[in-house]
């Protein structure tokens, strides 16, 4: 089988790819994987072929912006649309040229690909998508109350945001010479693939659903690859996270949204006087961002990065801006969080801690030194929160993710 991967440049689109690529190498299948060139070592770590997106199919700047003069809904609709709408015809061309000289039986993209099914209406091959984000469907499982206010919020969606969006994406397939999207085919039905989209969670972390399509398969979480553990570079006060006595507690703003004033600032602040506490701060920034917090809290210990699968075996709290994959990270180790984030799918991520009890949902991205700090304490001395993290861990250890995502793959092959 050969498979193209093709992926937006950024880590949280890039890490959850990497076990099924390497996997898919594994099982003698050949792979190659289109992205920016800034991943080449990522890509070639997993054994698949690297191949350069051209830059009109990639984003201009992150974080995205709204359209000059735009807010509110109409703010919305022009992130949405440069975030999914904009790079298709740029996509399927940068497709095609990789197609041109790699015969691929399968395509397989995040949710910022929207040139997979528009290239496959045009003939091109069948195509699956990762759910770097939680799903969202009309569908909830809840009481009546909440169904009925999810499908309102789906509702007026659908109407302001989605119709507006399916133009955007009929404007698109104008220019490639193709017909609109049929009669109740819209942006909304086609940002997951009607033949496969693999979701990195289980069902212990995801809300219940009355008619889950049959294309959707949970794998469990998609971790990145580590490098072997004798080359990471640990910082010089690892030994007090491995065998100090303070209880360490994580905090991070991931690799998107990382402007620290919002999180990292007022947890240092928040947390500099509980000495019992030893707290671990990665940001991408770090060599520069806090040089002017001087002196750091004695129980601050910051570094730029640190995997996680190295970190978060010894972690009894993280705090986090709620990214998917962070999340997902520290679940995997049974580590319960704090959330604080509400842009992008972060406000669904948090939900999602909170309804299955795994940690304290902020309902802010701005959240205070008291709050951050009272959320800490709490999960400290109630047992609750660590027990629902750890009935995740244990569900997430019942799956082999990438085995298990590059079976769905092999069949989706064998049936096209």
């Amino acid at each position: 089988m050969k498979v193209l991967i093709a992926t937006q440049p950024f880590t949280g689109h890039i890490n959850p790819m990497q076990p099924i690529a390497k996997e898919l190498v594994e099982r003698g299948h050949e792979v190659v994987w289109l992205t920016g060139e800034q991943f080449r070592r990522e890509v070639e770590l997993c054994g698949a072929r690297f191949m350069a997106t051209d830059k009109s199919a990639v984003f201009d700047a992150v974080p995205l912006t709204p359209d000059e003069g735009t807010s509110g809904l109409a703010a919305a609709r022009s992130i949405l649309r440069r975030l999914f709408v904009d790079r298709i015809v740029a996509q399927v061309t940068d497709y095609r040229r990789v197609l041109d000289v790699f015969a691929a039986d399968v395509l397989l993209v995040d949710l910022c690909a929207m040139g997979a099914q528009t290239l496959h209406d045009l003939g091109g091959p069948v195509y699956a998508t990762l759910g770097i984000n939680p799903l969202v469907t009309a569908d909830l499982k809840f009481r009546f109350i909440d169904r009925m206010i999810n499908k309102f919020m789906h509702f007026i969606s659908r109407k302001y945001v989605y119709s507006n969006l399916t133009l955007c994406v009929n404007q698109q397939r104008e220019i490639l010479g193709m017909a609109p999207l049929p009669k109740g085919k819209g942006f909304y039905e086609i940002a997951h693939s009607e033949f496969l989209h693999i979701m990195p969670t289980t069902l212990a972390f995801e809300f219940p659903r009355q008619n889950l399509k049959p294309q959707v398969h949970f794998t469990g979480p998609l971790l990145p690859l580590l490098d072997d553990e004798s080359t990471t570079e640990f910082p010089p006060w690892w030994q007090e996270v491995t065998h100090g006595s303070r209880a360490v507690v994580h905090v991070t703003q991931g690799t998107y949204a990382t402007n620290s004033a919002n999180l990292i600032r007022p947890t240092i602040h928040g947390l500099a006087n509980e000495t019992d506490l030893l707290l671990v701060v990665t940001s991408p920034d770090a060599d520069s961002a806090f040089s002017d917090t001087s002196p750091l809290p004695e129980n601050v210990r910051i570094a730029r990065f640190i995997p996680h699968a190295r970190l978060l075996p010894y972690v009894k709290v993280m705090i986090t801006n709620a990214g998917y994959n962070g999340v997902l990270a520290s679940l995997s180790f049974g580590v319960p969080l704090v959330c604080a984030g509400r842009t992008e799918d972060k406000a669904d991520v948090s939900s999602r801690v909170a309804w299955s009890g795994a940690g304290i949902d902020l309902k802010t991205d701005s959240p205070s030194e008291s709050n951050i700090r009272d959320a800490v304490r709490r999960i400290l001395v109630e047992p609750y929160f660590t027990s629902n993290a750890r009935k995740i861990h244990e569900d997430f250890r019942k799956h082999d993710s990438a085995v298990e995502a590059c079976v769905l793959l092999e069949r989706l092959a064998e049936k096209n």
